[in-house]
């Protein structure tokens, strides 16, 4: 029997309120946010990527036009978190896949460790995958096809950790990254990613 697939789920469907300027176009390194999470995705080689935008779609989308991605619109974005995971594992469930989560926002994450996210999840592809540092553990994650019907029950703005770690589940396999904690959510964390980031 094959191993199952991953599709990689770039999530970039927010408006990015906190941060007070859209953080798909924030620039990193000369770069805007969306294109370089897109290509370190695409560079990982461990599957399809799929960008899921939603705000200003279509000034997202011509950031990543000429890269071999899928883009599609989540149009209940505003609804949350939960909404752009529903239609994220909706996609990779017709596909009988599992779904390698990456927000668009984790700005220090590299093709390599998302490399080693799926090497580890592939010893137990009927488990989640998270990554993990001190307190902090959640994307990116691997989510397996076995936790999609939990996931599409999610609303509002929450991830998937209550599900990962549901008791009557198997504990999600754990991958350590420092680079995980770092994300854009207000002014600050911009300053210090444009300041910071090769």
């Amino acid at each position: 029997m094959s191993e199952p697939d991953v599709l990689v789920v770039i999530l970039a469907a927010g408006a990015s309120l906190r941060l007070g300027t859209s953080k798909q176009l924030v620039s990193i390194a000369g770069e805007p946010l969306l294109r370089r999470q897109c290509r370190r995705a695409l560079s990982a080689r461990v599957g399809p990527v799929l960008a899921l935008l939603g705000c200003d779609a279509d000034r997202h989308r011509r950031v990543i036009n000429d890269l071999p991605v899928e883009v599609c619109v989540n149009e209940e974005w505003q609804e949350g978190m939960a909404a752009t995971l529903r239609h994220g594992v909706g996609i990779a469930m017709e596909r009988r896949a599992a779904s390698l989560v990456l927000p668009c926002d984790q700005y220090r994450i590299t093709s390599s460790d998302l490399r080693t996210l799926h090497a580890i999840w592939r010893r137990a592809p009927s488990s989640a995958c998270v990554s993990r540092w001190g307190d902090y553990a959640g994307p990116p994650v691997i989510l397996p096809i076995e936790c999609y019907d939990a996931v599409r029950q999610l609303h509002g703005d929450i991830g998937a950790r209550a599900i990962l770690y549901d008791t009557q589940r198997p504990h999600p396999l754990e991958v350590p990254n420092v680079r995980a904690i770092y994300d854009l959510d207000c002014p600050e964390d911009m300053a210090i990613a444009q300041s910071s980031t090769p």
